[in-house]
């Protein structure tokens, strides 16, 4: 049974407070509107992290082995200097939709963009899944080989890769490969290894345009996520079904969200996902 390590305690006037595989951490996060509520103690965190000029500082020393234990697979994590550190837990209810997915992914091809530290690649390998995961920072892709070696999948057949995304799309269509499992995961904006640019405003059509065409004719699963102000849940779904021409299936769109012990929701996103039926 998947146990996620995870607890929002409290957010307001753009901080959030969590609990983090043991840790209690407080952060910066521009999506954290309103208030704070009454008799949270905020003074509790470990870790404290703000920009302060024009960099990230934290506060506090984090544990030499601090981890986000799944059950399925783990992952390793770290105060960085973006103000992440290593998780992004509102995909936890996608990692629980593999984990419980109907679909025999035994054998299946999986592609993962923006994949970051391996979540939902070492998900999609947990269940038998091939799975290529891609990001741009080579530093990441170490750190997401790094969690699946001590989520003992090191074995798995998942190939790393350090490329922009819409970059290796593009050479796996000339290439003429095909995938059963699209995953993608678009920050709002950034850099690939060769100077790259990528804006989900811009590419996200783009990109989506590509994936069709990289999945046609044998697609079986698609998870598409983004965390940019403006782009929708309905939209996603609208743009993925344009381009996709799903014949059958079970298709879903929905925001991601955060949910403190006193009710509260913040805002974390917005997803689509299709699996084959």
């Amino acid at each position: 049974m998947l146990n996620y390590p995870y607890e929002l305690l409290d957010f307001g006037r753009h901080e959030k407070l969590e609990c983090i595989g043991g840790v209690v951490v407080r952060r910066e996060t521009p999506s954290a509107p309103g208030g704070k509520a009454s008799g949270v103690d905020w003074g509790q965190a470990e870790l404290r992290g703000r920009e302060v000029g024009d960099k990230y500082r934290w506060d506090g020393v984090a544990p030499a082995d601090w981890r986000f234990d799944v059950g399925d697979f783990q992952l390793q994590l770290k105060p960085t200097p973006s103000g992440q550190v290593g998780v992004f837990p509102e995909q936890s209810v996608n990692w629980h939709w593999i984990n419980q997915c109907p679909v025999d992914l035994t054998g299946l091809k999986a592609i993962n963009l923006f994949g970051y530290t391996g979540a939902t690649t070492l998900s999609l390998a947990s269940r038998g899944a091939q799975v290529v995961h891609v990001d741009a920072a080579k530093s990441v892709v170490s750190w997401a080989r790094a969690n699946a070696q001590s989520s003992e999948l090191a074995d798995s057949p998942i190939r790393w890769i350090v490329e922009d995304a819409l970059t290796f799309v593009k050479r796996e269509l000339k290439r003429g490969n095909k995938y059963d499992i699209i995953v993608a995961d678009p920050p709002s904006f950034g850099r690939g290894p060769n100077g790259e640019r990528w804006k989900l405003q811009r590419d996200l059509f783009h990109l989506i345009e590509s994936l069709s065409e990289l999945s046609r004719g044998r697609c079986k699963m698609v998870l598409l996520s983004c965390h940019t102000p403006g782009v929708g849940h309905l939209q996603l779904r609208r743009e993925v079904e344009n381009q996709f021409k799903f014949d059958s299936g079970v298709g879903s769109s929905f925001a991601l969200e955060l949910h403190t012990p006193k009710k509260k929701s913040l805002p974390s996103g917005n997803c689509f996902r299709w699996v084959v039926d």
